[in-house]
């Protein structure tokens, strides 16, 4: 078998879901003997923790989507690498990982996160000319991408992975009592503060929330550009006193495992692994049809699923599962086995697949 030596870029400085799958895959990658080698910008988070593996990594200032001198460090690097493969995990980089894997004719693998369509002419041309597979992390993604116009045959299916190691590497949880002022029923949203993961209908679902269990606390962990806004919408609800906004933490495993609920409200979502995340640590979850949700949550079995945008079903989902222990003793045991089908070995063996397809 040939040997496979793929360059990774991520055009990211922040941590999110993608970072994470990013990180996973390639300390699996290097588990099979795979060799990686990462392009970052400079004192990104998932640079510094690829470092910490050992995995060799060139920092690169990006300006912008259709960077030449960006890619002359790419190709430099490339060369030095001996790369066969480039493998592009965000949108800006799939325009340099193209570009750079064309002229140095090497095959192009690119990641599709979202489950909205490609947005305008470049981007839709980058999908139909510079991917010889794209790896989509949900059934739904690939319905997407056909009727987007791409070739069915370019695309593979392999799905996000939750990270065991981190979520049972947990600590004891009770200083979050010290820290926060909890009051059970406590929910919790762990989701980049952004239009579409939904937090505003949470918000507005939580007063129906209060009617039944007053003492409620919401803690929304993330930070993100509609941060402010729905500060100002919690004033306007009245419920200050209900919902904690902790910034982006380090601690989710421990955030996770002292939740009663889990609710994330999106109205779009290309998996939404922090549900997976929930679900491992037998935590009952509530969500919304959107997306790829419905591929990780089995409404009814593991979890609640109520229509996006509308915040009086996602209320009266919440209540109606707070006061059915049975119901939430069900879920919390389903979803745990559940999640064990997400596990990264899943991910990192479909993705050598995909390589080995090329080579």
């Amino acid at each position: 078998m040939k040997t496979i030596k793929v360059l990774h870029i991520n055009t990211s400085y922040g941590w999110r879901g993608g970072e994470n799958q990013v990180y996973l895959l390639l300390k699996g990658l290097k588990e099979r003997g795979v060799e990686s080698f990462l392009v970052t910008p400079p004192q990104s988070k998932l640079g510094e923790k690829i470092k910490r593996e050992g995995i060799p990594v060139k920092e690169i200032v990006f300006k912008g989507e259709i960077d030449l001198i960006a890619v002359s460090h790419i190709l430099r690097f490339s060369r030095w690498a001996g790369v066969n493969i480039f493998h592009a995990h965000t949108s800006h980089a799939h325009t340099l990982a193209g570009i750079s894997g064309r002229v140095m004719k090497k095959k192009i693998v690119v990641t599709r996160r979202v489950d909205f369509p490609p947005r305008g002419p470049l981007s839709r041309w980058k999908y139909k000319n510079l991917a010889d597979r794209i790896i989509v992390i949900s059934r739904c993604i690939e319905e997407v991408m056909k009727k987007t116009g791409v070739n069915e045959e370019r695309l593979r299916y392999v799905p996000s992975a939750i990270n065991v190691e981190w979520l049972e590497k947990r600590k004891d949880p009770s200083y979050l009592f010290k820290e926060f002022p909890l009051h059970h029923p406590i929910l919790g949203c762990v989701a980049h503060l952004t239009d579409h993961k939904g937090h505003i209908y949470l918000l507005k679902a939580l007063p129906y929330v209060l009617k039944e269990f007053p003492q409620t606390t919401l803690l929304l962990v993330g930070k993100g550009e509609l941060e402010n806004y729905l500060k100002k919408e919690v004033k306007k609800l009245g419920i200050e006193k209900n919902v904690i906004f902790t910034g982006f933490r380090e601690d989710v495993p421990e955030i996770l495992s002292i939740l009663d609920l889990f609710v994330l409200p999106s109205h779009m979502e290309g998996l939404g692994t922090s549900l997976l995340d929930a679900q491992y640590l037998g935590i009952p979850v509530v969500s919304t049809y959107a997306g790829g949700i419905p591929e990780i949550v089995k409404d009814g079995e593991t979890g609640i699923l109520v229509p996006p945008r509308d915040e009086k079903s996602l209320g009266e989902a919440i209540v109606n599962l707070l006061k059915d222990k049975k119901k939430r003793e069900s879920f919390s045991l389903k979803g745990r086995e559940w999640a064990k089908n997400f596990l990264p070995q899943r991910m990192v063996e479909g993705t050598i697949t995909v390589y080995q397809e090329l080579l």
